[in-house]
């Protein structure tokens, strides 16, 4: 019952997005309900289970941390900017304004994916848990350790490149230092690792049916390497010099030491 009162929540809450995208002609705004969607299902799904174990207490929490701060960061930068150049080409494919197809096709899309997404959060906090040894502290420790190093390379790097394009100086040039020297998408790569770490958390109780949550971080794994992250932004710069030249010395995805230039 637990999933359905999730989904019941997530689809109202991408409803009222929805609405406040088309007052503001910004379907872009999808992007703040992203982070958000998952706090939503984190809190409704402990608090409608009542299960307030320390898996899913931790859980819970890292999932707070992450979606406010991804929240805030892309609320500020988009509030009051132009629609992002994506949900522009999306508009020019469907060559049409119908409000119904950007629900359909965006908001009700992304709800789905990240229902699914969510499957270990809400397997864990529907799941009671009980710690009988130290291995389970192990792997949760072990899971909060790689949320941590993920955490790291999705807000460094996004508070780098913000810092970066700030500055006028900068206009026309590409970032190339702190993490991005390392990996040309800092912020994917820790998206994905704090993914993985949560479904890692999410097996400390040794519950065996929360293994069926890896569906959740082979998803957001294969939507950011192949769909709408890496690919995306790997495309807008194919025709820019500074960026090819970049792109041969520098690791697309794993953080690697940078190539050395013949």
């Amino acid at each position: 019952m637990n999933f359905l009162v999730n989904a019941i929540v997530l689809f109202v809450f991408f409803v009222i997005f929805f609405v406040i995208a088309q007052i503001k002609k910004n379907n872009g705004l999808a992007d703040m309900a992203w982070g958000l969607g998952f706090v939503v299902v984190a809190l409704t799904s402990i608090i409608y289970s009542g299960n307030y174990t320390l898996s899913a207490l931790v859980i819970t929490f890292l999932v707070m941390i992450w979606g406010f701060r991804l929240f805030f960061f892309i609320g500020l930068r988009n509030w009051n900017k132009p629609e992002d150049f994506r949900y522009v080409d999306m508009r020019n494919k469907w060559k049409t304004n119908i409000p119904l197809k950007a629900f359909f096709k965006v908001f009700v899309l992304q709800g789905i994916l990240l229902y699914i997404i969510s499957l270990p959060i809400q397997l864990v906090n529907l799941n009671p848990t009980t710690f009988t040894n130290n291995q389970n502290y192990l792997v949760l420790i072990l899971g909060v350790i790689l949320w941590l190093v993920g955490f790291y390379f999705e807000a460094v790097g996004d508070a780098q490149m913000k810092r970066f394009k700030k500055n006028p100086e900068n206009k026309g040039k590409i970032m190339q230092s702190g993490l991005w020297k390392y990996t040309r998408h800092p912020n994917y790569f820790g998206e994905t690792l704090m993914w993985w770490a949560i479904w890692i958390v999410s097996l400390s109780g040794f519950v065996l049916f929360n293994v069926i949550g890896i569906i959740g971080p082979l998803l957001i794994t294969y939507l950011l390497l192949y769909v709408s992250g890496v690919p995306l932004l790997e495309k807008k710069y194919k025709d820019n010099p500074l960026f090819q030249e970049y792109a041969k010395k520098t690791s697309v995805f794993i953080p690697m030491p940078p190539k050395k230039s013949r």
